[in-house]
């Protein structure tokens, strides 16, 4: 059965033009192997589900490895990501460590209201650049739904400074379970990100520049800033909505 294209599928940018979520084929411009890794139930699952399928479930833990897709057009360039959702066992380990080597994109993911889980992704970093050293990675902080009920014990400014130590490409929270439009729009700007590099990437390497100048258009504080504006300025509109 073919996969029907999401809603929300066209977003108009000032520089690129972005289909989400396209229906598989058999051609595309460029096919990238996109691996999760995280603690089981920090919503490494969720965060996929919410990507393809735009809805939130409680899941299972992933046992060992779960394979999905996800096709991305930038400016027509069409891109696959081949989504690799891992274990968060231990005892996965060295099944999972089989698969870091050829990835392209790593996403760590921990959960904002356990510190163990934030902590362990220094672990699962380092067994990453033990296999493969070459990856774009991305830090997520999940479940910031949790914060509302006083929840939050991972703070914004520790993970940035983690993930800016260490070289990450882009650092985001979200919420898989929200029901908010604007934050369910932070989970595909990510991977709207991600599909950008790889199409910028391939502009430099048709010129033959040497490496390849894209990165995320802000800095990762600005980014979470105008995320922070934008939040408050969605939740005072919903007030002067209501009254």
């Amino acid at each position: 059965m073919e996969k029907e294209k999401d809603e929300r599928i066209i977003i108009d940018d000032e520089k690129e033009n972005i289909e989400r979520n396209l229906v598989e084929s058999e051609v595309y411009d460029n096919s990238i192997k996109v691996i999760i890794l995280g603690d089981s139930y920090v919503g490494k699952s969720s965060l996929i589900n919410r990507l393809i399928n735009n809805k939130f479930v409680e899941l299972a833990s992933t046992l060992s490895i779960e394979y999905h897709t996800y096709i991305i057009s930038i400016n027509e360039y069409k891109i696959r990501m081949q989504l690799w959702d891992t274990a968060g066992q231990e005892k996965y380990n060295s099944i999972i460590s089989n698969y870091y080597k050829g990835t392209d994109v790593a996403i760590f993911v921990y959960s904002i209201d356990k510190q163990e889980t934030f902590e362990n992704i220094q672990m699962w970093f380092k067994h990453l650049k033990e296999n493969n050293d070459n990856s774009l990675n991305i830090l997520i902080g999940n479940k910031l739904d949790t914060e509302k009920e006083g929840g939050r014990v991972v703070s914004y400014e520790n993970a940035e400074n983690f993930a800016r130590d260490n070289n990450f490409f882009l650092f985001r929270e979200v919420s898989c379970k929200s029901k908010e439009t604007y934050e369910i729009e932070d989970i595909f700007e990510i991977f709207d990100e991600i599909g950008k590099y790889f199409y910028e990437k391939s502009k430099e390497k048709n010129n033959n520049a040497d490496s390849i100048s894209y990165k995320v258009s802000d800095s990762m504080r600005t980014l979470g800033e105008k995320h922070k504006i934008k939040k408050a300025n969605e939740k005072n509109k919903k007030k002067v909505g209501c009254c």
